[in-house]
């Protein structure tokens, strides 16, 4: 789940090191690259709050699932139209293989 935004989070990162790397390599005034800089930036911080979000959700459904009275439903397996609705239990699962 984490994996596409922690690879925003590197692809941003390293956007902000290559405008620094251009800065240094040419002579772009300062006043131009600081907008960009601060583009990036601000690009950077609503990526790692996004992913404090969903850190934050994920924390949440887990203490959710665990506080859940539910037992598994078995509704069928992928292409099956006509979910079964039966409890997932040791009969049962021995029962349908």
């Amino acid at each position: 789940m984490f994996k596409s935004v922690d690879t925003a989070l590197f692809d941003a990162a390293r956007l902000a090191a290559t405008i620094m790397e251009t800065n240094a390599a040419s002579s772009v005034p300062p006043a131009h690259l600081q907008s960009a800089l601060d583009s990036a930036a601000a690009g950077f911080a609503k990526l790692v709050e996004g992913r404090k979000d969903m850190v934050q959700m994920h924390r949440k459904l887990a203490f959710i699932k665990g506080e859940s009275q539910h037992r598994e439903t078995d509704w069928g397996c992928f292409g099956d139209d006509s979910p079964s609705g039966l409890l997932k239990t040791p009969e049962t699962a021995t029962a349908r293989v």
